[in-house]
């Protein structure tokens, strides 16, 4: 066991822990399952008022003295995943029985791969998805021979209490998601910092396999000056305060006057090397917790 961490590190494991890992955990603790169903657009294409002796209208082989088109998004407004198992019954949108659903369309996706279909059952339109991620979106219009569309809603899924019928789209990106921002950086800034522990376990690696081969070699030094660039330069994958625990122990056989005794060198560094940080196992942690921290945090922004 080390004695004591250094400070970069203690910093370093700190920052992680409380600026990414504890954000994670309380928004996994508070999680929650939601979708809603926003009216985002009603526009009439033909009306009563429209009509000219002769002019005769039809969609789809229907005459038609009214048609008006209803935009709807459906929202996944919750923090997990929707799936198409835990649907049990799809969402259903019901009109009068007195109108009629002439077509049911998919305007558009976010993102565009979603996979969802709509089922026209007489004055029933189902709403049918394999998977919708957090801040995935359905845009879809029912054209109807009516001057305003009336309906009702429903659906029931696993972990959603009800579906939410809006008049206005849902503010998905709220003050509380602006909060994961500064996670987001402190991710990036531990996956950067990370690399410079990949950067230097290669030379911790020789060193160590040195060591235990028997095969490392403490050069002659001239002066203290040139002992302490060697270690510098030999030892850079250590932190500080390890590296001087071999620096001063130059120091002191500088000022005995006895000259740098390679064995009692080789001794301490040996001490020393076995007990430093493994560079490869801190720059994993590091880097592992930067890069989650960073895809969970752009994925509930709705980045991702």
């Amino acid at each position: 066991m080390k004695e004591r961490i250094g400070f970069i590190t203690f910093v370093t494991l700190l920052v992680a822990v409380l600026g990414v890992i504890a954000p994670i955990a309380w928004d996994y603790y508070n999680a929650k399952k939601d979708i809603s169903l926003t009216v985002v657009s009603r526009s009439i294409v033909i009306s009563p008022s429209a009509e000219v002796d002769g002019l005769k209208v039809s969609y789809k082989g229907i005459e038609l003295n009214t048609l008006s088109k209803t935009t709807f998004l459906i929202e996944n407004t919750g923090s997990r995943p929707l799936l198409k198992s835990e649907v049990v019954s799809p969402i259903k949108i019901e009109v009068p029985k007195k109108v009629k659903v002439l077509d049911a369309i998919i305007d558009s996706q976010v993102p565009s791969n979603l996979d969802v279909n709509l089922i026209r059952n007489n004055g029933v339109v189902e709403v049918h998805f394999s998977l919708l991620n957090p801040s995935d979106k359905v845009f879809f219009s029912l054209l109807t021979d009516s001057n305003k569309l009336e309906f009702s809603a429903s659906a029931r899924v696993a972990g959603v209490s009800e579906l939410a019928v809006l008049d206005t789209p849902p503010k998905t990106l709220t003050i509380w998601a602006l909060l994961w921002i500064p996670v987001a950086i402190i991710s990036s800034l531990l996956a950067l910092v990370s690399l410079v522990g990949f950067s230097h376990y290669p030379q911790e690696y020789r060193i160590k396999r040195a060591l235990k081969n028997n095969s490392f070699v403490v050069p002659d030094f001239s002066s203290i000056e040139e002992g302490n660039m060697w270690v510098k330069e030999t030892f850079y994958f250590m932190m500080e305060s390890e590296i001087e625990s071999i620096t001063n122990h130059l120091s002191e056989l500088d000022r005995s006057g006895n000259g740098f005794t390679k064995d009692t060198i080789g001794k301490i560094a040996i001490k020393t090397v076995e007990q430093s940080y493994n560079n490869l196992i801190m720059a994993l942690f590091v880097g592992g917790v930067g890069l989650f921290g960073l895809y969970y945090s752009l994925n509930t922004m709705g980045y991702l």
